[in-house]
């Protein structure tokens, strides 16, 4: 008889039993295919995928027939450096007159109204004498200025510039001399009205100007 070294045979047959699920258990796992995530469905029930993409931003802008229209830009006109400091130069003139003009109303006015104002005749004659002087600076700033010789008719329209800006000196002196006058006022409101109006030329000169560079230019 053949002795048996094991006394128990079939102990190892369970472990080796477990070993072989746990083998074809991993084998089988791995052989079957990622599970499919679905997506959300479109109109004709197809699926599509979660993540969209963000197109770039264009410069131009659809038109009404899906086409692609660019930016309209505004055309600019350059000028010659001494044009742009000529016409500079009078557009700070009107700026100052038309301050000079606010302050003379004013003036005036506060004269007229002098019973509810309380302004009395010394204030106001010293507030006209120092608007008669800053006119006169105005207008001889506006004396200095040179136009540029290569534009056509700008030296004669700037004659009428300066004429306009001469009568609006004499027209503030006037102004003064109206209220110094001996008379009701009659003299002051005729040399005010004749102030406003040789400012009001002043700014259609000047106004005139511009037309003319610019048609020069060809930008009219």
């Amino acid at each position: 008889m053949v002795s048996n070294p094991d006394p128990r045979p079939g102990r190892w047959v369970l472990p080796l039993v477990v070993l072989g699920m746990i083998l074809f258990t991993w084998v089988w796992v791995n052989r079957l295919e990622p599970p499919a995530v679905e997506g959300t469905a479109g109109p004709s029930g197809t699926t599509r995928s979660t993540t969209e993409t963000t197109p770039a931003v264009d410069e131009t802008t659809a038109g009404g027939d899906g086409t692609e229209t660019p930016e309209e830009t505004t055309p600019t006109t350059l000028l010659p450096p001494e044009i742009e400091v000529y016409l500079t130069n009078l557009a700070e003139d009107k700026a100052a007159l038309a301050a000079l003009v606010e302050e003379l109303n004013a003036v005036n006015d506060a004269w007229e109204n002098r019973d509810q104002t309380g302004v009395t005749f010394s204030e106001t004659e010293t507030a006209m004498v120092a608007a008669s002087e800053r006119a006169v600076v105005f207008s001889e700033a506006v004396e200095l200025h040179r136009p540029p010789e290569d534009v056509a008719g700008l030296t004669d329209a700037h004659q009428r510039v300066y004429e306009s800006a001469a009568a609006v000196a004499e027209a503030a002196a006037s102004t003064l001399a109206g209220l110094r006058a001996p008379d009701t006022g009659e003299l002051r409101r005729a040399a005010v009205v004749e102030f406003r109006a040789a400012a009001a030329s002043f700014e259609q000169q000047v106004d005139q100007i511009s037309e003319i560079v610019m048609q020069g230019f060809g930008a009219a």
